[in-house]
C-alpha cells in the first residue's frame, strides 16, 4: 500500500501535467514595419492593373550591402540568388493574391534632387506563385534571374514609379554603392502611382 506522501507526489505530478498546456507561451513579436510603399502594376502580362504593396522591416547595413555587391561582382547572378536564399527576411512584397514574396534585401538612398531610391530584392522571380509568371509586355527576351530586383524612384513628396529586373539587367552602381537596374531611364515602368504609405505600426 502506498504511503500518503507517495500519493501526494502522484497527485502533484498529475496536476502539473494538466496545468502545463494552459500556461502562457512566450510569443515572438511581429516585426515592425519601418516603411510601406504601394503602387499599381503596368506593362505586365499577366499582372497589369493589380495593386502591389511593399513592406520593409529592415534596411540593409553597409556591411550587408558591400557583401552583396561583392558577390555580384566576383561570382555573378547565380551566386547572388544563392546568397539571397540564406539572408534573413527584410520585408514582403504583396500582390493581389494571399501569398507574399519575402524580401531578402532592402536599401534606401537619397537622390541628387532630394528624392529617394528604394531597392528591394526577393529571392525568387515575382509572379512565380501565379499560374503564369509575370512578363513585361513588348520585351523580346525577358530577364530570367532566380530573384527579382525592384527599384523605386520617389520625389520629395514620396511619390514616383518603379521598375524591375523582369525587364532590365541587374548591375552595380559603384558610385552610389548599390545594386541597381542598368540604364534605369530606358527601362519600362512596371509599377505606376507609387506612394509611400503609413509609417511603422
Amino acid at each position: 500500500m502506498r504511503s500518503n506522501s507517495a500519493i501526494r507526489g502522484i497527485l502533484a505530478a498529475g496536476v502539473a501535467i494538466l496545468v502545463a498546456p494552459i500556461l502562457p507561451v512566450a510569443q515572438t513579436p511581429a516585426p515592425t514595419r519601418l516603411e510601406s510603399f504601394t503602387g499599381t502594376m503596368v506593362n505586365l502580362n499577366p499582372g497589369t492593373g493589380e495593386n502591389l504593396k511593399i513592406d520593409v522591416f529592415k534596411w540593409a547595413t553597409d556591411a550587408e550591402r558591400d557583401a552583396l555587391l561583392a558577390v555580384l561582382k566576383e561570382k555573378g547572378d547565380s551566386a547572388v540568388g544563392a546568397a539571397l536564399e540564406k539572408a534573413p527576411t527584410a520585408g514582403y512584397i504583396w500582390g493581389s493574391g494571399s501569398l507574399g514574396y519575402s524580401l531578402r534585401y532592402a536599401q534606401k538612398s537619397t537622390l541628387p534632387d532630394g528624392g529617394e531610391r528604394i531597392i528591394v530584392v526577393t529571392d525568387r522571380p515575382l509572379g512565380s506563385w501565379d499560374r503564369e509568371a509575370w512578363k513585361a509586355t513588348g520585351q523580346a527576351a525577358a530577364s530570367s534571374y532566380p530573384f527579382t530586383v525592384v527599384e523605386l524612384r520617389l520625389n520629395k513628396q514620396g511619390r514616383g514609379e518603379g521598375k524591375m529586373s523582369l525587364a532590365a539587367k541587374v548591375t552595380a552602381d559603384v558610385d552610389a554603392k548599390t545594386l541597381t537596374l542598368e540604364n534605369y531611364a530606358a527601362a519600362p515602368v512596371l509599377i505606376n502611382n507609387v506612394r509611400r504609405a503609413a509609417a511603422s505600426i
